[in-house]
């Protein structure tokens, strides 16, 4: 039967919307109804047209299923039942083999990437392991380091710390996309000594847009000339984190070529402790708003360049260091060297007229470009015409005044009862430090700018 619905807009939209699902219900109903009254009588007209015969009237009707195919008999019947389940297990065990595999296809995949949370990942690397058969661990290491970065998630939460063991390993080691909280290149052997050769030696370690605290530990550098790519450097660090590193050795001489034992750029930052450096060309480079610190604690000599800092930050401790360089600090493309305050002491040695000038003593200090002096001087032999000054001092290089300032740059005299009224004091534009005075002591201070190179203390 069919049943009218509401068609006007008498009544709200909602009551008449649920009064018109209601009534597709009830239709749907009737047609359920109606499909189980005809199955129904088909099984009534089978079991009547069977009645009589030699097999019971249930199993003539066990014969129809529930869409109303009527089998010739019984076991046919269960028989297509029994097949048809059977296909339908087949391929839903398929489906759930094939969902078990891509979940430990899925599974490798985040280890790869992931890693274990928070563990402590230890590998080990030896001239007597393999790169084939070798699992990292301590009893079956790798042959190179670069088959032990490998094994390194590209994201993880780890600690990962790679031991090296004793050898020559002529690799360019690449650390490359990364992210760990911490990974350690560092040997087996426990270093403190780095004047003479160390036990692991390794042609070159970089790290290229790699994040998280960063140590190379314990390795001298070997083989320079060798190194892959056009800019030759023992240790790179580009668009990468905070890279420490520690007790290494850089002693094969690249004196007069291009190379960097430490190069930083992209924002990297690398920081040093208790490294030896003999016969450099370079020992740091820092480009492109790079940041590179040398601590006090590293040392060496005959060297070339100290650090040079080009379009970034170079950071060198020059009193008391014990690095040595031709050129301790070079600025290139508006770079940064950061050098602490720089003290020399001003003696006799520095005196510029030693016919007149007894005696001096004081110091003189830079910080960036700004250099302060203070010092005491003795003449006894002033001449009475205040026109005629005695040159006290040359200010050693390091120090010197820019020469773009006026000729003369007016420095502070102190003067006491005794001395003529135009006493005064000055620094020439050759960096001579002037004065007129009278007989006996007299002290200068004053402040200039430098364009000098950094001076070597």
């Amino acid at each position: 039967m069919e049943l009218e619905k509401l068609k006007n807009n008498r009544i709200s939209n909602e009551w008449k919307e649920t009064f018109n699902d209601n009534v597709d219900y009830l239709e749907n109903l009737e047609k359920n109804l109606d499909e189980q009254h005809k199955s129904t009588n088909s099984r009534i007209d089978n079991l009547v047209l069977h009645s009589g015969g030699d097999s019971p009237n249930e199993v003539v009707d066990a014969r129809i299923n529930a869409e109303g195919t009527i089998y010739p008999t019984l076991y046919s019947r269960l028989l297509a039942l029994d097949n048809l389940f059977n296909l339908n297990y087949t391929e839903l065990k398929t489906r759930q083999d094939n969902q078990q595999g891509q979940l430990n296809q899925l599974n490798v995949s985040v280890g790869t990437l992931m890693g274990a949370y928070g563990e402590t990942l230890d590998l080990y690397v030896a001239k007597t392991g393999s790169d084939q058969s070798g699992d990292g661990t301590e009893k079956n290491p790798f042959l190179t380091i670069q088959a032990a970065v490998n094994q390194i998630p590209l994201l993880t939460s780890s600690r990962v710390t790679i031991w090296i063991g004793d050898g020559v390993y002529l690799e360019d080691v690449v650390i490359r996309n990364l992210k760990a909280v911490s990974i350690t290149l560092r040997s087996r052997q426990s270093v403190t000594d780095v004047t003479s050769d160390l036990s692991v030696k390794v042609r070159s370690i970089s790290f290229i847009s790699s994040l998280g605290y960063q140590q190379v530990n314990g390795i001298e550098f070997v083989d320079q000339a060798n190194i892959s790519g056009q800019l030759k450097c023992a240790i790179y660090s580009e668009q990468s984190s905070y890279l420490a590193v520690w007790n290494c050795r850089f002693a094969e001489t690249t004196y007069g070529k291009s190379n960097r034992c430490l190069f930083a750029t992209g924002g990297s930052k690398i920081a040093t402790n208790n490294n030896y450096y003999l016969n450099q060309n370079c020992i740091a480079e820092a480009r492109n708003l790079a940041d590179i610190n040398i601590d006090p604690s590293d040392q060496g000599t005959g060297n070339d360049y100290g650090v040079i800092a080009d379009n970034g930050t170079a950071r060198i401790k020059v009193v008391g260091s014990k690095v040595k360089a031709n050129k301790i600090a070079e600025v290139r493309n508006q770079g940064n060297v950061v050098t602490g305050k720089i003290i020399r002491q001003i003696t006799n040695d520095d005196i510029s007229d030693r016919d007149n000038i007894t005696n001096v003593n004081g110091t003189i200090k830079r910080e960036g470009d700004t250099v302060t002096i203070a010092i005491k001087y003795e003449c006894n032999n002033y001449p009475s015409d205040a026109s005629n000054t005695r040159n006290v001092i040359l200010v050693p290089a390091g120090f010197q005044r820019d020469q773009s300032y006026p000729a003369y740059h007016p420095l502070a005299l102190y003067r006491n009862e005794t001395q003529p009224a135009g006493a005064r004091a000055g620094l020439t534009q050759a960096s001579r430090v002037v004065a007129y005075s009278g007989n006996g002591s007299s002290y200068i201070s004053g402040t200039w700018v430098t364009n000098d190179p950094i001076p070597i203390i």
